[in-house]
């Protein structure tokens, strides 16, 4: 036992260090009594090519909202939206009717370049996206700590361009691309929670989390006092059919947070939303249709950035996606073509409205994405992408902006 806990924390220490060979990359331990000790990860590159059209202007107020870059042209080699990963897995050996695994992953990049600096390595990032342990048994589902939250989570992971690149947002930014994040949902965030999922009932599971609550913000205004947790749920049902299989989900969230007092702000403000999709599989086609809709989340990023308006009052928003793929073996391997479009959708608040006619700035009303997508697995540990992303951006004085991109890209997964 002692000589695979060493072995398992040598491995470790090379693969962080980078001192590591593609034999070691999918290194696995047995050690005594049952415990287990694995990775699990990928590696990928996109390369990229944008153009886009200039910000339109708004006097000399401000244009909130968008993720677009602001009248350029360029090329750019980034991860895609799923960055490198590298992931850990310990299980233990069942015990009293329990079975007890953890899981560690790191997901570094490697395109620091920011806007106004020179491109080093001083600014390459380790995002320590999961960090959680599972207590399994036929109660269910234990899970603590941090991983992809339950609301919108499944509308992003049903997505077809997870695999792929999606909008660059700034070309001059670095990390990953942005992905179909405010383009259909809102980013659910990796969010430290304590989450229970029941058995499987007739194809029925419900999850129920605690999470870490966050302050609620808005370009002028946050709530920042959080007293209680998030709460956030997700009812799913799969099940099969004559040639093919279906999935469902309903999620939700709601929490409230308070305006600290001299922040100039009084109350107390409530996000809540709802979310929910379909997916069919049938002899190779797969449809996927999702959506939802909110109070308080934002346009974006859950919670953050334009959840609240200028007078501190929630902002509602909606978003949908809409996709269709078709796979197929062939002799150089699998190929799915894919096609998608979705958008997010903000209504326009009295503030909102007060502050667009006095010219001190105007909100986004609608992000829209269509993408055309070709999948292709040379082998189960090897892929290849090409997308064209079409995005355009409309504000609540009628003003728009749009792109076009051209990405090229490869997978090697273990």
């Amino acid at each position: 036992m002692k000589k695979s806990i060493l072995m398992c924390l040598l491995v470790s220490i090379l693969m962080i260090t980078g001192w590591t060979t593609s034999g070691l990359a999918a290194f696995v331990v047995g050690g005594e009594d049952g415990w287990t000790f694995s990775t699990d990860g990928n590696v990928n590159m996109f390369m990229a090519y944008e153009t886009a059209d200039e910000r339109p202007t708004f006097g000399d107020g401000i244009r909130r909202g968008g993720t677009l870059p602001d009248g350029q042209e360029g090329y750019r080699q980034r991860v895609g939206f799923v960055p490198n990963w590298l992931a850990f897995n310990i299980k233990a050996p069942t015990m009293g009717g329990l079975d007890m695994a953890a899981r560690i992953s790191f997901c570094p990049t490697f395109d620091s370049k920011e806007i106004g600096k020179s491109k080093n390595s001083f600014n390459d990032q380790i995002d320590l996206r999961e960090v959680f342990f599972t207590v399994d048994g036929n109660f269910g589902q234990i899970l603590v700590g941090k991983t992809l939250s339950l609301y919108q989570g499944t509308n992003l992971t049903t997505d077809m361009l997870i695999w792929g690149y999606g909008t660059n947002g700034a070309i001059d930014g670095g990390g990953t691309p942005l992905g179909r994040i405010g383009y259909g949902y809102v980013y659910p965030q990796f969010n430290a929670q304590v989450r229970y999922t029941t058995p499987e009932i007739n194809g029925f599971k419900l999850a129920l989390g605690l999470y870490d609550p966050s302050v609620i913000v808005g370009p002028n205004a946050e709530a920042e006092e959080t007293k209680s947790p998030r709460m956030e749920m997700e009812l799913s049902h799969a099940g099969t059919y004559s040639g093919g299989s279906y999935r469902t989900w309903l999620s939700g969230m709601y929490q409230t947070a308070k305006f600290k007092r001299d922040s100039g702000f009084s109350g107390d403000v409530e996000a809540y939303g709802v979310a929910g999709g379909i997916q069919v599989l049938h002899k190779g086609f797969e449809l996927v249709l999702s959506g939802f809709e909110n109070q308080g989340v934002g346009s974006v990023l859950m919670l953050d950035q334009d959840s609240l308006d200028s007078a501190g009052k929630e902002r509602d928003g909606r978003g949908f996606i809409a996709q269709l793929m078709y796979g197929f073996d062939n002799a150089w391997g699998h190929t799915k073509f894919g096609v998608s479009y979705g958008a997010n959708i903000m209504d326009e608040t009295r503030a909102d409205r007060q502050d667009r006619l006095a010219g001190t700035e105007v909100q986004i009303e609608e992000q829209k994405m269509a993408g055309l997508g070709i999948y292709h697995d040379i082998n189960p540990h090897l892929k290849l992408i090409a997308e064209y992303i079409y995005t355009d951006n409309q504000w609540f004085d009628g003003r728009g902006q749009n792109t076009h991109m051209i990405a090229l890209g490869t997978f090697f997964t273990w």
